[in-house]
């Protein structure tokens, strides 16, 4: 089996993602369930995919990009995605676990569903289930409760469907080994750097080249889109001097949080811990615990006996001080005890699990509520704090109406002697150095047109209203204008295809002959690594690449048969050593090794699994999927 890792090396790289399901039910009572729906899409052995469970589908996990990729998610990285391709196979994926799951008697009951919400935090309140928080999250969400049903049903049958098939398959002690043994060994390599840029010097092009390429890669030109937007800015701070709190608040906060204010009472201690000997017997610990009480005759000699007998190697060099502690920060089974004992008391000893104690009450702080006078200033800054955001936007709404109103922001400001601030052009996904341009923002401005008020938005410190000034959409610039960039684009790429080829030729004279050689003749600087392990992910002066495509190398003296190629160079890559790997912290982390291995074994048997009942499946499309 360790030849079969060593040849399949970057497969053991894949991350193990095994997602966690969300169990829901609809509750009766809550929500609709919608009619029968036509208008089929497609079908998957007989069963159709109609456009609604497709739009919804869709609509779901175009909300979720959206939530992660904020005003980044644009045209161009939607159509990297794919969307609605993935969102059919999804679809189809669903349909036939339904299926499989039919002809071999997988249910999901509704005790199953009940017992698996009535554990999810989303939808509790107090740590029970709540029908109303759970209507309000899935009109967040724009599910209906059948919709969600069906959704969250179908991942639940998948995962019943993986436990039983999965659950035989385990990987063996034998296996584990050689996996650790696979990933511990260290391989040191050499690598011989050929740079692109030797090969643009020999690179000519002409101006049939350069049109055909510009109009053969046009998309990559492409600008982005680019707003500006015009704002003006209304600051809390400003707004501090206007909010009146007059005494009687003051007070009648205070009376009514007085709480708040309240000192609690605080014990300055020493301790003196003492440790049961390893086999020491109850009665000899409580003899040697009494003995040592009995070595303090008055308070003024525990500081001693502390620094003598205690066993906490925190307290033990300070004769056992502990400082001054409050009741909620000693444990519960000696807080009483050291809270209702007077000032120069010694208590002890007293037994806990880990073992006796011994406590000098040196002084009390009593409790004390600070006055009116003292925390007035606070409360006073609290009000104010509490007033402001609710002030704040009821300026702001009144000065919309205005700029409504007069006509625009731009009248309204010259009007009113107001600044206004407009942002040079910007791509969404990346925002001038403003912190008042929140991505909160941004995407309200995307859905604006060019010269249209947004809606009032709170930012840090602050209230903006804007307007978008400007919305520059993607274009295509003509050559005339990106012609250096296309010759430096095209010079790169077929230099980057001549490196390829002398690449190739060099391989071939170092496998042959003394390869120092061979790389000195052509000019190629080479250098050997430091030792590396398979689980390691950088090492000093190699790129990313030739670590991965090093990875799978099996045997000293194997060289990459095909060079690696980055950004700016092509590499030769020779494995020259193999160190053994250290057998020593194996048993330690053998079982989570074995638990990590079986599950990776798990999904790709299940990968497996579906791919061959997705090959077998009847699929008929009959109408071609949306388009973004």
């Amino acid at each position: 089996m360790l030849d079969f890792l060593r040849q399949r090396a970057g497969s053991w790289l894949v991350k193990i993602i095994l997602g966690a399901i969300i169990i829901v039910f609809v509750f009766w009572g809550v929500g609709t369930f919608r009619t029968g729906q036509k208008n089929i899409l497609a079908e998957v052995n007989g069963q159709p995919i109609t456009f609604t469970e497709f739009q919804v589908f869709y609509n779901q996990r175009l909300n979720q990009l959206r939530s992660l990729f904020g005003p980044q998610l644009n045209d161009e990285l939607l159509k990297k995605l794919q969307l609605p391709a993935q969102v059919f196979e999804d679809l189809v994926r669903r349909k036939l676990m339904f299926q499989v799951a039919k002809e071999m008697g997988i249910t999901v009951t509704t005790k199953e569903l009940q017992i698996a919400i009535s554990q999810i935090p989303t939808f509790q309140t107090n740590g029970r289930f709540d029908p109303r928080k759970y209507q309000l999250v899935l009109r967040e969400l724009r599910l209906t409760p059948k919709e969600f049903e069906d959704l969250i049903k179908s991942e639940f049958i998948e995962a019943k469907i993986k436990s039983l098939l999965l659950t035989p398959i385990v990987a063996t002690s034998e296996e584990t080994k050689e996996w650790y043994i696979f990933q511990n060994e260290k391989l040191k390599i050499l690598w011989a750097k050929l740079p692109i840029s030797t090969c643009e010097k020999e690179v000519k092009i002409n101006e049939k080249e350069i049109k055909s390429y510009y109009e053969a890669n046009k998309e990559r030109y492409k600008t982005k889109l680019k707003i500006a937007l015009t704002y003006y800015f209304l600051p809390f701070k400003s707004l501090e001097k206007e909010i009146k709190i007059t005494d009687k608040d003051l007070k009648n906060y205070y009376e009514a949080h007085k709480k708040e204010y309240t000192l609690p009472e605080e014990r300055k201690l020493r301790h003196i811990f003492i440790a049961r000997k390893k086999g020491e017997s109850e009665e000899d610990f409580l003899k040697r615990a009494q003995e040592i009480r009995a070595k303090i005759k008055a308070p003024k000699d525990f500081a001693k006996v502390a620094a003598k007998y205690s066993d906490d190697p925190h307290t033990k060099d300070k004769g056992g001080e502990l400082g001054w502690v409050k009741a909620n920060e000693i444990s519960q089974n000696l807080r009483e005890v050291i809270f209702t004992a007077k000032e120069g008391e010694i208590i002890g000893p007293l037994r806990t699990p880990s073992g006796y104690h011994i406590f000098l009450i040196e002084k009390i702080k009593p409790a004390k509520t600070k006055s009116f006078e003292e925390v007035k200033e606070e409360i006073r800054k609290k009000l104010i704090e509490t007033k402001l955001k609710s002030y704040a936007w009821d300026r702001a709404e009144k000065i919309y109406d205005k700029i409504v109103l007069v006509g625009g922001l731009k009248p309204w400001a010259q009007k009113e002697n107001k600044t206004l601030v407009t942002t040079p052009l910007f791509s969404p996904d990346s925002p001038p150095p403003d912190n008042h341009i929140t991505n909160d923002v941004i995407s309200a401005a995307l859905k604006l047109s060019e010269g249209e008020l947004g809606p009032i938005m709170e930012v840090p410190e602050g209230i903006l209203i804007f307007k978008l000034t400007k919305k520059e959409p993607p274009r295509i610039p003509p050559l005339e204008k990106i012609k250096d960039k296309v010759v430096r684009d095209l010079k790169h790429e077929k230099a980057q295809e001549l490196c390829a080829e002398k690449a190739k030729h060099i391989l071939e004279e170092a496998k042959k002959g003394n390869y120092q050689k061979v790389f000195k003749k052509y000019g190629l600087t080479f250098k050997e690594s430091e030792f590396f392990t398979r689980e390691d992910t950088e090492i000093l002066g190699v790129p990313p690449q030739v670590l991965r495509e090093a990875k799978t190398l099996a045997n000293p003296g194997q060289w990459l048969d095909t060079p690696v190629l980055t950004g700016d160079a092509i590499y030769l890559v020779k494995l020259l050593e193999i160190k053994p790997a250290d057998m020593t912290k194996f048993e330690e982390e053998k079982k989570l090794l074995q638990d990590l291995l079986t599950r990776q074994k798990r999904e790709e048997a299940f990968n497996d699994w579906y791919k061959n009942l997705r090959e077998k499946a009847e699929i008929k499309l009959y109408h071609e999927l949306p388009k973004i």
